[in-house]
């Protein structure tokens, strides 16, 4: 009897070819994904990194401007006083030859304890306008005034509170007798009139 003869075939299955392929090409694009995945999460870190140091380099900055601001506050206030006084300089120069002296008599009379806003000379009236960070000043300036020989009539025209400011800012009006002649006040009187500002605030 004739023995069976088993046929081999050692060409590839085609489905298998097929599977291998696709298995092959998802691995690949798995890959491409992973690396994606992790270059864009090094992207984020790094970005977030470097807006945490411009975040830190900012807060570094304004704590410098707060001392540099906290330092200056002190010299600020001195030039800005001093400006004040150079309006009132210019003032002084352009109002003729016989209203400086009581444009300055009233200057100093408040030195010290209130701020002058403006101050304006007629020739029968005085407007001023001044602030204090309290009312006390205030009147202790308005009684100083009114013992002021020239000064006929002392009225207050408004007083405004300002609160977002923490100041009170008092206008008033000043008439002048009509034989005003500008009087010198001698260094007695200045330092009177000072000793009298000092016992009304002490109190």
């Amino acid at each position: 009897m004739a023995k069976s003869m088993h046929e081999i075939n050692l060409l590839p299955n085609r489905e298998n070819i097929l599977l291998i392929q696709f298995l092959r090409w998802s691995l690949t694009i798995g890959r491409l994904l992973i690396i994606l995945v992790e270059t864009l999460a090094l992207g984020t870190f790094l970005y977030r990194f470097s807006l945490d140091m411009q975040i830190s380099d900012l807060n570094d900055d304004i704590k410098q401007q707060r001392v540099f601001a906290t330092n200056f506050k002190e010299q600020e206030d001195k030039f800005r006083n001093l400006q004040v006084r150079l309006d009132l300089s210019k003032k002084i120069d352009a109002m003729g030859e016989n209203n400086p002296k009581i444009l300055s008599d009233i200057i100093e009379m408040g030195r010290g304890y209130i701020t002058f806003k403006n101050i304006s000379i007629s020739t029968n009236a005085i407007q001023i306008e001044a602030q204090a960070s309290t009312i006390g000043p205030l009147r202790i300036f308005i009684n100083t005034i009114k013992k002021y020989p020239q000064f006929e009539s002392v009225s207050i025209d408004k007083v405004e509170n300002k609160t977002e400011s923490a100041v009170i800012i008092i206008s008033i009006n000043v008439n002048l007798k009509q034989s005003y002649q500008p009087v010198v006040l001698d260094e007695d009187k200045l330092q009177e009139n000072d000793s009298f500002n000092k016992e009304k605030l002490a109190q």
